[in-house]
């Protein structure tokens, strides 16, 4: 018996995402530059021959998906795994990829297109031959770009196994075979005879008791005028199942009622096997023209930073409660893309570490540095490349940012009010499967206010099993929470030469004065300014 036609592409038990994804997915994407991502993606590099119209085109319904699954973090260690291998595939077989994406959107169009829906719905009515003919032919166009994935999938001997292209290729193997296509074909061949008219006779019995018997449904050859009766297989066996019985009298206008309620009776029957059918296609064509929007994004943005001499790599999940994060050669791919070169990058070894620390110079890379974690974290949940040579890390339910704004119109009061109402958006839905990322929060009031602000937040959040990501400039709270660290705690600063050179990595260190003071005197007045300690009086 046939089994269900699924895709099963991105997930290795269903179609589409049923989780909701991060509670605060407009703040991400604005905090970590995430539209840069989204639009590399949704864009074809490049290549030599191709024209400048086709190279600025962004297919924005790629767009959408890749916004749309990045937000959605695969949580499941084994489901994130089977995410990775699949994307894995893809980026080895691009040209598949794209192909498969092609019949994705052709599907897609058809199921959007006005009035398909109406014609399939009253279709299930049974109401008659021309009700079902829309039902029909999309069942056609569906069951024609089956065989194309299926053919495409067949062509490929060099897919890897255990994963959701691989599977879908065993799926359509098993469950579409040729004698399920040629049974498929001369149902669709049926169902085109009759609903487009073609001529039919009906040749109805008398048996015991004057009842009508062994009423069955013929195909009129036009050239002859012979009947041909029905074929065993497919919808003339389903035709031929449907009997009429009772005792009635023998007229012509009985004859013609019973015989236009068997065609009423026929019609529906065929609909009770082609609805659900075309259901389960409808079902599957939704899904794999959302799974392939998402490989084929990640195949555009993988070469898009290859193009720029970007490496990337597939991170290593570590065991739920394991904590900490390692990495080499992190980067911030958004500001790499734009700039289109490679950026400065950074490594850390932070086992079991829940609260990280980032001070230093201004302009030294600190929140460049928070920003690639950010963005790492999240690709990587959703089973992507992430932007390093390598790169370890845990699992979050939610992730969630805090960056400082600069003052505009959308805001209602003052940068420190709105800062705390977005800050108190975040306690509202934090858990301790969650991972904050905090920017220079709270610098916008005295450094001593928003000290005792900073500490009094990340210090409850710390011990409430919350993991932080911190950038600050706020050194009394820094030199504070250094004093009384913990092994879960790391401390970063960003790295300067003796002659004040920055070198935009992060380094591990106390905390230390920022300078930012001077920085801005130095780059604003020239030259050096020499401080001389002493007293006063007065007001």
């Amino acid at each position: 018996m046939r089994g269900k036609i699924h895709s099963y592409l991105l997930y290795p038990d269903r179609e589409l995402a049923r989780e909701a994804g991060y509670e605060q997915k407009d703040e991400l994407i604005k905090d970590l530059n995430l539209k840069i991502i989204f639009q590399a993606a949704s864009r074809p590099v490049f290549k030599a021959g191709a024209s400048l119209k086709t190279v600025e085109k962004e297919d924005f319904y790629i767009y959408d998906t890749i916004k749309r699954l990045m937000l959605i973090p695969v949580l499941d260690r084994e489901a994130l795994r089977y995410r990775q291998e699949v994307v894995k595939t893809a980026l080895k077989h691009p040209e598949l990829v794209r192909n498969l994406y092609e019949i994705g959107q052709k599907a897609g169009k058809l199921l959007e297109q006005g009035g398909i829906r109406g014609k399939e719905q009253r279709a299930r009515t049974g109401a008659g031959s021309g009700e079902v003919l829309g039902t029909y032919e999309l069942l056609c166009k569906f069951v024609g770009m089956l065989k194309e994935i299926k053919n495409l999938l067949e062509t490929e001997e060099e897919l890897s196994k255990e994963n959701g292209l691989y599977n879908l290729k065993i799926c359509l193997r098993e469950n579409y075979d040729g004698d399920f296509e040629a049974g498929l074909d001369g149902i669709l061949a049926d169902m085109e005879f009759f609903t487009r008219g073609g001529k039919s006779s009906f040749l109805v019995g008398v048996g015991a008791g004057m009842k009508f018997d062994r009423i069955a449904l013929h195909k009129i050859r036009s050239a002859s005028s012979q009947t041909e009766k029905r074929e065993e297989e497919g919808a003339g066996s389903i035709l031929r199942r449907i009997l009429k019985s009772g005792t009635v009298a023998i007229t012509e206008e009985t004859v013609l009622r019973e015989v236009k309620q068997f065609e009423a009776e026929a019609f529906r029957a065929v609909l009770s096997w082609m609805i659900p059918f075309f259901d389960e296609l409808s079902e599957f064509f939704d899904a794999f023209r959302v799974h392939t929007a998402f490989l084929l994004g990640c195949v555009q943005l993988s070469e898009r930073m290859e193009s720029i001499g970007l490496s990337f790599s597939f991170p290593a999940v570590r065991q739920k409660g394991e904590g900490g994060v390692r990495f080499m050669g992190l980067y911030e791919p958004g500001m790499a893309i734009l700039m289109r070169m490679c950026p400065v990058s950074n490594a850390l070894s932070a086992d079991g570490c829940r609260l990280l620390v980032i001070t230093g110079a201004n302009q030294g890379g600190k929140s460049t540095c928070l920003r690639s974690l950010g963005i790492a974290q999240i690709m990587m949940q959703c089973g992507m490349f992430v932007p390093a040579a390598q790169f370890e890390g845990s699992l979050y339910r939610n992730i969630f940012t805090h960056f400082t704004r600069r003052e505009d119109q959308s805001m209602n009061s003052g940068r420190l009010d709105e800062e705390l109402r977005r800050m108190d958006a975040i306690v509202r839905h934090v858990t301790k499967d969650s991972l904050v990322l905090l920017n220079e929060s709270f610098a916008t009031t005295t450094e001593k206010e928003g000290s005792v602000i900073a500490l009094e937040l990340v210090s409850a959040l710390y011990e409430n099993g919350v993991s932080i990501g911190m950038v600050t400039h706020l050194l009394a709270f820094a030199r504070e929470l250094y004093a009384k660290r913990e092994d879960s705690m790391v401390f970063l600063s960003a790295q300067r030469k003796e002659d004040g050179t920055r070198t935009y990595r992060m380094v591990e260190q106390a905390p230390e004065n920022t300078s930012f003071g001077l920085d801005l005197y130095e780059e604003l007045i020239g030259g050096k300014l020499h401080l001389t300690c002493g007293s006063s009086t007065g007001m």
